[in-house]
């Protein structure tokens, strides 16, 4: 017979672990590749839906793409957001360079052009070049999505090699 003491102790250890479950299913996480840099970026699957990648090599270029193909950018790309309603918005600008070039590039008496180092690994640089602000209202789903996405397009753990 089941005293109450163990059927409290079992059904404690079950919502426990039921929570659990649906802990890690919430914090999901999903590989987006940035081919042809040799990264994915890892966000939360929800949030991931939401993205599109763009290279910005492709179609027609402008000149600050053919800029920083000058500068010795290898590979360019656009991380996408498209909101609630529909409208899709540029997120940031991922740029892939040797590191000897993206320091060439710099210019210590202006904000980095394109942008900042995130990742330095066997003599190359992936770089960010974020929002400075958000364009949703902080309190709706797009503005909670994109304060994660911005903490998340700066720290180098999102970023694994391909």
């Amino acid at each position: 017979m089941i005293t109450l003491q163990r059927l409290k102790v079992l059904l404690i250890s079950a919502l426990l672990l039921t929570l659990s479950a649906c802990a890690n299913s919430a914090h999901e996480t999903v590989e987006i590749s940035l081919a042809p840099i040799p990264y994915v970026f890892e966000v939360p699957a929800d949030i991931a839906k939401r993205l599109t990648i763009e290279n910005m090599e492709l179609g027609t270029s402008s000149d600050f793409t053919k800029q920083a193909k000058q500068a010795g950018a290898i590979a360019q790309l656009w991380i996408n957001y498209t909101a609630d309603d529909g409208s899709v918005h540029g997120f940031a600008g991922v740029y892939y360079f040797k590191k000897a070039d993206f320091e060439k590039a710099q210019n210590p008496n202006e904000p980095p052009l394109y942008g900042s180092k995130v990742v330095e690994e066997s003599g190359m640089v992936l770089a960010i070049a974020g929002p400075q602000d958000s364009i949703f209202e902080p309190n709706t789903q797009d503005g909670k999505n994109i304060s994660a996405l911005y903490t998340l397009v700066y720290d180098p753990k999102s970023f694994k090699s391909s």
